[in-house]
């Protein structure tokens, strides 16, 4: 039985850019949430500001590093395994792919639990995904005066929502990187069967 491996490449060098793709896209959402957060905490009532201690901001962190490191590794799969200069042996690619997919997928895991950990902790300690959730929408006094961006909670539902997207995109990156790994191996040993088949129809040929 004949065996292509080419489109199982083509499948994986498409996952790994969906993985470098919806990094892009996590790290976009968790860095602004938390830009806003450092900008308008000591400035803005809705923040507490008298209570800095209150809130905990390391799950937003956590998944800006998480998200950076997934797309470097995945841009680094993909530009040594698609670049036809590097030429790559099935078992370097085997290779390649595993070690840029394992530390991202341990990483990613690690984020998701510690996210969410940090997460079920409210309200005795709130992130900004829990605290600009809860306070979405209230808005006292509007009726009297409006107060500027920076100074009201105007902006925590779309806050709210990338903190949520930043936080679920690193789940699905996390499925996209287990899948990955699979179609790797899959890959892998598809390569050996393909080339332990044309050695056979070389030998077959030759006699």
């Amino acid at each position: 039985m004949k065996v292509n491996p080419a489109p199982l490449r083509t499948g994986q060098a498409a996952l790994m850019g969906l993985c470098a793709a919806l990094s892009v896209a996590t790290l976009g959402t968790s860095a602004h949430t938390l830009d806003i957060f450092n900008k308008q905490q000591t400035s803005n009532p809705w923040w507490l500001p008298l209570w800095p201690q209150h809130f905990n901001v390391h799950g937003t962190k956590a998944l800006v590093a998480t998200s950076t490191v997934t797309f470097v590794l995945s841009a680094v799969f993909l530009v040594l395994a698609l670049v036809p200069r590097f030429n790559l042996t099935p078992t370097v690619r085997a290779l390649l792919g595993l070690g840029t997919i394992l530390p991202s997928s341990l990483l990613a895991l690690v984020t998701i639990v510690y996210a969410h950990i940090l997460n079920s902790d409210s309200p005795e300690q709130d992130t900004i995904q829990t605290w600009t959730c809860k306070y979405k929408n209230s808005q006292p006094m509007e009726e009297e005066f409006r107060l500027p961006s920076e100074m009201g909670n105007g902006a925590f539902k779309s806050i709210c929502m990338e903190s949520k997207f930043a936080l679920y995109g690193t789940l699905v990156v996390f499925l996209l990187l287990g899948m990955s790994m699979l179609l790797t191996i899959v890959t892998w040993l598809a390569d050996k069967w393909a080339a332990r088949q044309s050695r056979k129809e070389v030998e077959m040929t030759a006699h």
